[in-house]
């Protein structure tokens, strides 16, 4: 009888533990969500409620914030998407589907996947190409619509030393028009996705252009040139050194854009969704900030709705083990990105700014302002000042070993 009274005593105190802990997670979750959906324009964040923002912004920004980091919160900025990409959007999603490989078949312009389902089977890889296309203009400067026309780069040592570099960039996207003639695509032009034209002019030591071409063959890699004005050649580069770090920074080639390795050379896993914090409107360019420190000192943030996306790439020797980015619903930017190394450690961590910026016909587009990376590992971090000049009509002759050969020869291109 005291047997059966001990046996009934302990499995009534098990299930009332049970019972507690599945409440204390049920409250945790309920806080977390709070959290999200709670935040107030001016509500202020710092060391004294770190935990409204846990989970809506970087391991490493988040232990800035327990330590002394402080910010507010705004409203957020609404973008419409240009009807000319809506249209687009419309006339040819239909079509587009996914091939056995991952690579996007039938397309021509536009959102290939506007209806996207995040239970899909497929929905990684369908949520890759949305981010791939996501609108970019016909062409672009990057640092264009900067105060210099380029972009201005300070790599900032861990302890507290700086390194300004200056460099432009320039896109184009030849089998996407929206606006600009030819349309859709520049004849001749259809098998390649995007070329991209990079001059670092300061400092000179470190000086070099480099010619990128994206073919839109899922099997083809791409083309990159490389002109070093130290040996005064052009040389052919291979793919591997798309995991080479674009120095002096913590950023590897394919980190530009937030990832810009070949789509179908990774693998996509969506996570869920998720509320981040995020800055759509960027207020001062480059951001107010302390020497030595890459935090800004009077930015606000917003919440934004955000699908996540795990990428792992198919080459087990490639230089990351994994990148997750958080991928604004609205635009279909990056607003996040935390990568692992190969060893499974916490790497990098980086988001970008952004802010409206107008076309040259006068209407109101989005663009990346300031993109900072912070290197966990050995403390370094790199600040980029990149506010993009959409529409810029640029010849794809501009995009050629010709014009390497011109900025070999010290001649202008612009």
């Amino acid at each position: 009888m005291i047997f059966k009274v001990s046996r009934g005593l302990f499995i009534f105190s098990y299930w009332l533990e049970l019972s507690l802990l599945l409440a204390l997670l049920l409250i945790h979750s309920a806080q977390v969500g709070a959290a999200e959906a709670d935040l107030k324009p001016g509500e202020t964040i710092g060391p004294q409620n770190w935990q409204r923002v846990q989970g809506m912004v970087g391991e490493n920004l988040l232990n800035r914030i327990k330590g002394g980091y402080t910010f507010q919160i705004k409203e957020p900025k609404i973008y419409k998407p240009l009807k000319e990409y809506v249209e687009a959007t419309e006339k040819y999603s239909k079509n587009v589907k996914l091939g056995p490989d991952g690579e996007l078949q039938n397309y021509v312009a536009g959102l290939p996947f506007p209806n996207f389902d995040k239970n899909d089977a497929q929905a990684g890889p369908k949520l890759a190409w949305n981010f791939f296309w996501r609108w970019l203009g016909d062409d672009y400067k990057t640092g264009g619509a900067t105060r210099g026309g380029k972009i201005v780069r300070f790599v900032i040592e861990k302890d507290g030393s700086e390194r300004r570099a200056d460099l432009v960039s320039y896109f184009i996207f030849p089998r996407t028009r929206y606006m600009l003639d030819p349309r859709p695509a520049i004849p001749g032009y259809e098998h390649i996705d995007y070329m991209q034209l990079r001059i670092d002019s300061y400092p000179r030591d470190s000086a070099s252009t480099t010619l990128e071409i994206r073919y839109d063959d899922p099997k083809r890699a791409d083309d990159l040139y490389i002109y070093l004005p130290s040996i005064r050649r052009i040389r052919r580069a291979t793919t591997t050194q798309r995991c080479q770090t674009l120095a002096p920074s913590e950023f590897v080639l394919d980190d530009i854009n937030s990832h810009n390795g070949k789509i179908t050379d990774f693998n996509y896993r969506v996570l869920g969704e998720k509320k981040m914090l995020a800055n759509m409107t960027q207020e001062n360019e480059p951001y107010h900030r302390k020497q030595g420190d890459y935090l800004p000192t009077d930015e606000k943030w917003e919440v934004v709705d955000t699908y996540v996306l795990e990428i792992t790439a198919k080459d087990p020797s490639y230089c990351y083990g994994k990148k997750i980015l958080h991928i604004n619903k609205m635009t279909y930017d990056n607003v996040l990105a935390q990568i692992w190394d190969r060893k499974g450690d916490y790497f990098k961590e980086f988001w970008g700014f952004f802010k409206p910026v107008n076309l040259p016909d006068g209407r109101e587009v989005w663009s990346v302002g300031d993109v900072t990376i912070v290197n966990v590992q050995n403390g370094r971090s790199t600040i980029v000042t990149a506010t993009r000049a959409y529409n810029r009509g640029y010849p794809a002759s501009l995009f050629s070993l010709a014009t390497l050969q011109r900025i070999q020869r010290g001649e202008s291109i612009e």
